[in-house]
């Protein structure tokens, strides 16, 4: 999301609080994508809803919404890198009137396979109201394809109307349910915040429009299912990466003594969920420091290098940005480290009141502050990810996720089956292990990165 986030550097100069302030608020909206403020949706729903439907009702609802941003992470997430690939090698070949066809076509990919699961979970597999199952298959297809429209934000300069989709979506969604649910039940409230999520993805898919369709010939272009070919690597990343954030979950909603049957194959696990949940809010400093920071600078950096190696710049040009871009990155990341870990660090601090405040148990706490180390190393495991990306190193984040997308799911086993002071391990140290791998192929993709520039096809 380089190109947007040099956007949101305007921002900074001259550096006022002002200024400032928008930027990293834009810049926490954007970066943090749907499934974040999703989690702000399911605890503000459930204190919403408290008054209007029962408890069991509150819960169908909140697990349908949880299940629903689940399986489109995991699904999408198939697409996910090869999409941002492909976007990318067309700005690199200045033909960008090409994405938005190609983005047409992932958008009706996406909607038809979305459809096909969506039956499945929610149609034959659940056992509600037709209405209900309707309304649950409509809310995953649309947070399915805002997934995918939100690949391509990284592509788009006007900040403000994507910002503004999100907020006024989650908010009208929010609203919605609530109607919904105090008139007609739960199926109307699940249609209501379903009409949010479908607000947001017009408001992607205008922004999409407007910036990119320019004169293209063609309505939805299939030439993106060829990257898939030649990056199988990157279609395999996507979908372990995401199934690696939520093997765990799926794991202590079917198999953890306090998991609850909700319905058919619906499953809740509250006493890790809301843990967990409320752990992974806490990387949204994180997330947005790299988004505004670490990743922009590196961008900046990743250029003028190639800019010196592709337009016969000497040696000392080449080996100075080379220079700058390791100076961009060590700064970046420790800015980033140190962000994160004071958040972190103080909600360690005042877990007990926070748990306190929210109302949780002693087990919730427990876990909560346990899955707050695995946040913060999962933060760092994405960032390092990323500057995989830039350097393509596609061996190494396969590698990576393949041990995060193992290793949380055996752990968590392990976890599972044993009790519950271990809840919460298999996370941590599953997301160590992958932020290990990812750094120690930074470094050393980083000290060699003219030998793997001149010699790409070099392991």
């Amino acid at each position: 999301m380089a190109g947007i986030g040099f956007e949101l550097r305007k921002l900074l100069v001259p550096r006022t609080y002002t200024g400032t302030l928008r930027a990293y608020l834009y810049a926490g909206v954007i970066s943090t994508g749907p499934w974040i403020v999703s989690i702000v949706s399911i605890i503000l729903l459930n204190l919403i809803l408290q008054p209007v439907i029962t408890e069991s009702e509150r819960v169908l609802f909140s697990t349908t919404i949880t299940h629903s941003y689940a399986l489109a992470l995991i699904l999408t997430g198939a697409l996910q890198y090869v999409l941002n690939r492909h976007a990318a090698d067309l700005v690199s070949a200045e033909t960008p009137d090409k994405i938005y066809p190609n983005a047409i076509a992932a958008l009706v990919l996406t909607a038809f396979l979305a459809l096909a699961v969506g039956g499945l979970l929610f149609g034959a597999l659940t056992p509600e109201p037709l209405l209900f199952k309707f309304a649950a298959i409509s809310l995953f297809v649309y947070v399915s394809l805002i997934f995918v429209a939100a690949n391509y934000l990284s592509v788009l300069l006007h900040y403000r109307g994507i910002v503004f989709g999100f907020l006024v979506g989650y908010a009208i969604g929010c609203a919605a349910a609530w109607f919904g649910a105090s008139r007609w039940g739960l199926a109307a409230g699940l249609f209501g915040f379903a009409t949010g999520h479908l607000l947001i993805f017009a408001v992607l898919l205008g922004c999409l429009r407007r910036e990119l369709a320019g004169s293209a010939a063609s309505l939805a272009s299939w030439e993106f299912l060829g990257h898939f070919r030649r990056f199988p690597g990157l279609l395999v990343c996507g979908f372990l990466y995401n199934l690696g954030i939520w093997i765990d979950k799926i794991l202590f909603w079917q198999l953890s003594a306090e998991n609850q049957a909700v319905s058919g194959v619906l499953h809740a696990s509250p006493e890790y969920d809301l843990a967990i949940y409320l752990s992974l809010l806490s990387i949204v400093p994180g997330l947005t420091v790299l988004f505004l920071r670490l990743e922009t600078d590196f961008a900046g950096a990743f250029r003028r290098f190639f800019d010196a190696t592709n337009r016969g710049g000497r040696l000392r040009d080449i080996l100075a940005a080379k220079d700058e871009m390791i100076d961009s990155l060590r700064s970046g990341f420790l800015h980033l480290l140190s962000v994160q870990a004071i958040v972190t660090l103080a909600l360690l601090i005042y877990a007990d009141r926070i748990g306190d405040w929210l109302g949780i148990g002693a087990l919730q706490e427990g876990i909560f502050r346990v899955t707050l180390i695995g946040a913060f190393l999962l933060m760092l495991f994405l960032a390092l990810m990323t500057i995989l990306f830039y350097l393509d190193d596609r061996k190494g984040a396969l590698i990576a996720c393949v041990t995060f997308a193992a290793a949380n799911a055996g752990l968590s086993l392990a976890t599972v089956l044993a009790n519950e002071a271990w809840y919460g391990f298999g996370f941590v140290v599953a997301a160590g292990a992958a932020m290990f791998i990812t750094a120690w192929r930074v470094n050393a993709r980083i000290a060699r990165f003219e030998y793997h520039v001149f010699l790409p096809d070099a392991a």
